[in-house]
């Protein structure tokens, strides 16, 4: 289950800093240089040749700095780049030569800078400008053979410029600029804009603040107000509806960036033009914030938004103005709830995601802050509703005010129970809550994950009216799912190659006004944070034994047997199944009645050399052919509804078929889909998220099995090979390298290497 529409939309105009470059160059890395600010933005002559209609711009000192940061290769995030893109190698190019031929030394120097824009039909375009005009006819005659050297060019005129096409980018030297995009409609606005002396520099708000920011080495220019176009071009569609947050919650913004190789920092500021039209402004930094939620909130916890303003009434007035303006306010409930809120005395305010009993669930926190003359007085009129009792789950009956006063955000919490537990009232569901009525997750909280991490000397929980952190662990593709699959696919295995994530953004106090900071970490950490050994026969709290189960919904990729070409089999939204072409242009469909659980495999089991479909649903698996045929003995029942699958593999050269049930038990089946023989169910106290992999070893298989808290080893039978290691539990990510044909080199949960004899248990110590 993917988090909340909402929650991502304030995640991802955050993320907006990033993209607003396009996520062909949003995330980068490298060193940090010290440089002395000389000039103002406004200063730099690439501004000039951008179209009034930019969503974003990343202006660079020069092309070189593109080089020497976005394009590095040596950072973990570094597969965001995309390689084979035309415009990443021909920017490559410009480096290249300019840093290598001496007939290019000036463009070493020159401004640069890369715009996202709107092209039509739901895509956005990148436009890169270099500022040529310290280069005569000559060097730029010179520049473009060396650029289109070896490649198919062709050429035309368009409004008294030259534009070349070669290997997938239009390329124009124009004006004193070059000019490049894989949109030929991108260059010839920049061309007519050129013509008519208009540029991004002629709307007055980034005039403005252009004007006044100064420059060194990078800058991200964030146009709020076009930010719908952004998220029709990137986001998947069924967040584009909520785009209008992102548009409100400021005018403009900038930031500049520090990187390193596990980490980004930008640094920035919004620009709230619009006054109170502005969401930034109502919670514009005063006194420090005191974050604490993260010290009772559990440690899995994916996102955590905390509001810490230096003053509750100004930043209520400020909310109230804010949805007054955008027509939103219901005075009366404000009214009420400002009341409510006041004889809380609250300190903080956080509403934390967390995965819990096979969704997301969502759970508001709020500090109170010591009794005062006033508080006690409203707090005498809503006493009979929610007594002060210690550690006991309640009715909540003041559901609404929070959001009302804070912002629509709070809504996600369906707001039927509360608790309060010392300084702290938490409200959620009955089940979360008894959990945190026992103290476990401050046992083992999100302060604690992250304290046993390299992040915890970056990330800050002070000084900070607003903060949002964001703990992607096994949590990767709940993030990518915001945006459109094309990009998601693109992003994903990046992702998923590092095994810790965080993500924070920050409001800073600051006498400018509305300051922030945001943090992107990633890294391979050989070990993750792990909990305290459960209390006697009480096993793991619920949010340590469960996480999503997430069910891919498909185009699942299939083989065309006959010629070896991609084709996809599609499940279309009234069910019925389609196989398309590697274009996703349909083949044929046939009806079916209810969803698949997230796998279709190809098997030959007719053992002919043709390819069929096998596929679950409900209890029962299906098997399709090419033409849209069932194929007998299938469809086969099985005893328990299906959660996940089904898996194939091959043992000893005969399909076997594993299906993850309702029930968190996965079973092995033949391939007539009956029960394995001699075969135990495979069950833990955690949720299992992915099936198990098989390692050949001597003349034995066993599975590999790997949850969110450490790995386990089974027969081919499924009986576990690794119940007894007690204090040699497997750290999730273990490496299983074999040894001879019975044991395995693996690493335990302290991060020490040992040797497993998979036949007797035994284990030894590796020298």
């Amino acid at each position: 289950m993917s988090l909340s529409k909402k929650a991502y939309i304030i995640s991802a105009t955050i993320a907006t800093l990033l993209t607003a470059a396009g996520v062909v160059f949003f995330l980068s890395q490298r060193e940090k240089k010290e440089s002395a600010v000389t000039s103002s933005a406004a200063e730099s002559k690439s501004l000039y040749a951008v179209p009034v209609d930019a969503v974003g711009i990343w202006l660079f000192e020069s092309p070189v700095e593109i080089g020497e940061s976005v394009f590095k290769a040596d950072n973990i995030l570094s597969g965001l780049v995309q390689r084979e893109n035309p415009l990443y190698k021909m920017i490559n190019r410009i480096n290249f030569l300019a840093k290598s031929e001496s007939s290019f030394g000036k463009i070493a120097s020159a401004d640069a800078l890369t715009s996202i824009h709107y092209s039509g039909k739901n895509e956005v375009s990148l436009l890169f400008c270099l500022n040529i005009s310290s280069e005569d006819a000559g060097t730029q005659e010179l520049l473009l053979a060396k650029l289109t050297e070896g490649q198919p060019v062709s050429s035309r005129t368009f409004n008294g410029a030259q534009l070349v096409w070669a290997s997938g980018v239009e390329i124009s030297f124009y004006k004193g600029f070059l000019l490049a995009s894989t949109s030929p409609i991108l260059v010839e606005a920049s061309v007519r804009h050129l013509n008519s002396g208009t540029s991004i520099m002629d709307n007055a708000d980034f005039s403005k603040i252009a004007s006044s920011t100064p420059f060194s080495s990078n800058l991200i220019f964030v146009n709020h107000q076009q930010l719908g176009k952004l998220f029709s071009g990137l986001a998947a569609s069924k967040y584009l509806g909520y785009a209008d947050f992102a548009s409100k919650l400021s005018t403009w913004s900038v930031a500049s960036g520090e990187f390193r190789n596990t980490h980004h920092l930008y640094t920035g500021q919004f620009a709230n033009l619009k006054g109170v039209g502005n969401f930034a402004s109502a919670v514009t930094p005063g006194e420090k914030g005191d974050i604490r939620a993260h010290t009772i909130a559990p440690a899995n916890t994916f996102a955590l938004f905390s509001f810490t303003p230096d003053s509750w009434d100004n930043m209520i007035r400020s909310v109230r103005a804010y949805r007054e303006l955008h027509k939103k306010l219901n005075l009366e409930l404000s009214m009420s709830a400002a009341e409510w809120m006041i004889s809380q005395n609250p300190r903080e305010i956080s509403i934390a995601a967390i995965p819990y009993a096979g969704h997301m669930e969502w759970v508001t926190m709020f500090r109170r802050g010591k009794s005062n003359p006033v508080s006690a007085f409203f707090s005498g009129i809503f006493s009979g509703k929610e007594k002060l009792i210690q550690d006991s789950v309640m009715k909540f009956e003041n559901g609404g005010r929070i959001k009302e006063l804070v912002g629509s955000l709070f809504e996600n919490n369906k707001e039927e129970y509360y608790l309060n537990r010392n300084e702290w009232t938490i409200i959620g569901s009955a089940g979360i809550l008894e959990e945190f009525s026992t103290g476990r997750s401050e046992s083992f909280s999100m302060d604690d994950f992250l304290s046993q991490t390299p992040v915890s000397g970056l990330a800050e929980f002070g000084g900070s009216p607003f903060t949002l952190s964001v703990n992607m662990t096994n949590m990767q593709d709940t993030l990518t799912s915001f945006f459109k699959k094309t990009i998601a696919d693109d992003i994903a295995p990046v992702f998923r190659k590092v095994n810790f994530g965080f993500i924070q953004f920050r409001m800073i106090p600051s006498p400018k006004g509305s300051e922030f900071e945001l943090l992107l970490y990633a890294r391979n950490l050989e070990k993750l944070p792990s909990p305290p050994k459960p209390e006697e026969n009480k096993g793991p709290a619920g949010w340590e034994q469960d996480s999503i189960v997430k069910v891919p919904v498909g185009p699942f990729e299939l083989r065309n047997f006959m010629n070896g070409e991609t084709e996809y089999l599609v499940q279309l939204s009234n069910y019925r199944l389609q196989l398309a072409d590697k274009n996703l242009k349909g083949i044929w469909a046939v009806p079916f009645q209810t969803p698949l659980r997230g796998f279709v495999e190809q098997i030959d089991y007719m053992n002919n050399g043709k390819l069929q479909m096998l596929f679950a649903s409900g209890n029962k698996v299906f098997l399709l052919d090419r033409n849209g045929r069932f194929v007998n003995p299938y469809p086969k029942e099985v005893d328990d509804l299906i959660m996940l699958g089904p898996k194939v593999y091959k043992i000893d050269g005969e399909y076997a078929i594993m299906l993850l049930h309702m029930d968190n038990r996965l079973r092995l089946y033949d391939r007539q889909c009956k029960p394995y023989p001699a075969w135990s169910d495979i069950s833990v106290e955690e949720t299992i998220k992915v099936f198990p992999e098989l390692l050949k070893l001597g003349k034995n298989h066993y599975w590999i099995l790997r949850t969110q808290l450490k790995t386990r080893i089974y027969t081919i039978n499924g009986i576990e090979v690794t119940a007894s290691l007690k204090q040699k539990e497997l750290m999730p990510e273990t490496p299983v390298k074999p040894y001879s044909d019975e044991e395995v080199i693996v690493k335990t949960v302290q991060g020490k290497q040992i040797r497993l004899n998979l036949e007797t248990g035994v284990t030894k110590k590796v020298k």
